[in-house]
């Protein structure tokens, strides 16, 4: 336990870095080190309005670290998104373990982003942590992110 903030840590800068030109925003959970990313999901330079995110299992458990694809049930119950409307290049998106907020997909400043509220602020999503007291259910969820009005990092608990 001495190192978990310093593992910890390092996971998160893995999550942001990794593969990040393309990266969206993340989940993490209590139960173990993986990680659920979201990319977005281009089709000829263009959103994919129709799949506009790829998310997908980062096991940082695993030696080599791997990645693999959603199961079903993990797409339609917990990690998968619906698209809630499209427009020119974005498109909003309802996550299923959190159907209370929509994600705005679009690029801003040259970069593809989540737009959502935190703490009644709009933010760019950057991460959202899962307390899961089993692997069936959930507590609450820790969003994370950064203001679109002055940059301040954001989080807020919900449940």
């Amino acid at each position: 336990m001495k190192y978990f903030g310093l593992i910890f840590a390092l996971l998160c800068m893995v999550a942001n870095t990794t593969l990040a030109a393309d990266r969206i925003f993340f989940v993490s959970r209590n139960l173990n080190k993986n990680i659920i990313v979201y990319d977005v999901n281009l089709k000829n330079g263009k959103l994919d309005t129709d799949k506009p995110l790829h998310p997908y299992w980062y096991r940082l458990e695993e030696n080599p670290i791997t990645t693999g694809e959603l199961t079903f049930i993990q797409r339609k119950l917990a990690y998968g998104y619906s698209v809630e409307e499209e427009g020119d290049n974005e498109a909003y998106v309802r996550l299923k373990a959190y159907k209370k907020r929509m994600v705005k997909i679009c690029k801003r400043e040259g970069k593809w982003v989540g737009i959502t509220h935190i703490n009644n602020k709009e933010c760019i999503l950057t991460e959202i942590f899962a307390h899961c007291p089993s692997r069936t259910s959930c507590d609450y969820l820790i969003l994370k992110g950064k203001s679109t009005a002055d940059g301040k990092e954001e989080q807020e608990k919900v449940k």
